[in-house]
């Protein structure tokens, strides 16, 4: 029975190896009608993203959103543990209807407070993802323009592509990280 890091090992060999006999008859292809030598690169585009100016200021942005969710969480959290509070201390001397009307305030208060932070956490998720989709449009626009001018035969995307190993040379995330702050501070004037 084939283990599952078995088979993707074999599956990254395999594309690996597709890879390198693609490049070579490709290559040879190309010499064989006088076009020029393939021209490889990758980037690695959390990175791109993370350290962009335009990542940063998401970052921050993201981050003050995710405290303000904190800030409103702690405030219904306080509320909550008064109401608890309060329940407890004066629950003995309250009429019994009376107390198991605070009783299911409370607890409609409770499921309240969790579906508040469940629709957060969705919130903070969707929030983060619609910040990278972004940014990541237009890395990719950045990529296709470069990689068209510049004559790029293929350029791959470092962490999800497979790529085992790469020269430094290859990595071109420094480079669209500066074209790409250099596109957003041109929009931004």
């Amino acid at each position: 029975m084939k283990t599952k890091r078995g088979m993707m090992e074999k599956g990254g060999i395999v594309f690996l190896c597709f890879a390198v006999i693609a490049g070579t008859l490709l290559g040879i292809q190309a010499r064989a009608f006088g076009q020029t030598a393939l021209k490889f690169g990758y980037i690695d585009m959390e990175r791109a993203v993370n350290d962009s100016k335009a990542g940063k200021e998401a970052r921050s942005r993201f981050i003050a959103f995710m405290k303000s969710k904190k800030a409103e969480g702690d405030k219904k959290k306080r509320d909550l543990d008064s109401m608890k509070q309060i329940l407890q201390k004066q629950g003995a001397l309250l009429a019994e209807d009376v107390r198991v009307q605070k009783e299911r305030e409370y607890q409609k208060k409770v499921g309240e407070f969790q579906l508040y932070i469940k629709n957060s956490r969705a919130d903070l998720r969707t929030k983060e993802m619609e910040m990278s989709k972004k940014i990541i449009r237009q890395l990719m626009k950045i990529v296709f323009s470069f990689a068209k001018k510049q004559g790029y035969t293929m350029i791959f995307e470092k962490t999800k592509s497979g790529l085992l190993y790469a020269q430094d040379s290859l990595d071109l995330t420094p480079t669209i990280i500066k074209i790409f702050n250099q596109e957003v501070a041109k929009g931004k004037k």
